[in-house]
């Protein structure tokens, strides 16, 4: 297999980067060359402003910037791996459950689009800002820390913003197994 090249799209030096942080954290050749694609592009669009670093070097900021999307990778990794054995261990249990569900008439993506733009038309920008971020995959207190606010005040944006989602008919995007949905 060919290793991931990105020539002008960011330095040699950070796709480099990239693999000694993943293989820090133990991850296999063939998911580094899949983070390195899904790394690469923030890492382009990345702007290292000198001003807000608190002495910091570009190098640990990106560092950092790495550090998080490998954890995030290997968190979601984690946590699929978890609902693959949670649903081996019970197959029965998940089996009747999805039989036993409704599953509504697939929209179309155009409806669903104006559904989600009514529904987050309705959000403050603060909400927006929240929702945005889940949907990227932050935890709750790594968007409480960035945004400047606590978890609780956070914890009622989500309540908030479940509620709008709910009245405008897409449970399912806050709550996907949800019964109901």
């Amino acid at each position: 297999m060919l290793p991931n090249r990105y020539t002008g799209m960011v330095e040699p030096k950070l796709a480099r980067l990239i693999v000694s942080r993943a293989r820090r954290m133990r991850l296999r050749r063939d998911e580094i060359d899949d983070l390195q694609q899904q790394i690469v592009p923030a890492l382009a669009n990345f702007k290292f402003d000198e001003a807000r670093s608190n002495g910091a070097s570009r190098t640990t900021a990106l560092i950092s910037v790495i550090d998080l999307q490998v954890k995030m990778y290997v968190r979601a990794k984690r946590r699929y791996s978890q609902r693959l054995e949670k649903l081996h261990a019970e197959p029965s249990r998940y089996a009747t459950r999805v039989v036993a569900r409704r599953v509504p008439a697939p929209a179309e993506p155009l409806d669903l689009r104006i559904d989600v733009d009514a529904a987050m038309a309705r959000l403050t920008e603060r909400e927006r800002e929240v929702c945005r971020l889940l949907g990227d995959g932050w935890s709750i207190r790594i968007i409480a820390k960035r945004l400047g606010f606590g978890r609780d005040t956070i914890n009622r944006d989500i309540a908030h913003i479940r509620e709008v989602f709910v009245a405008a008919g897409l449970r399912a995007w806050v709550d996907p197994n949800d019964e109901q949905a």
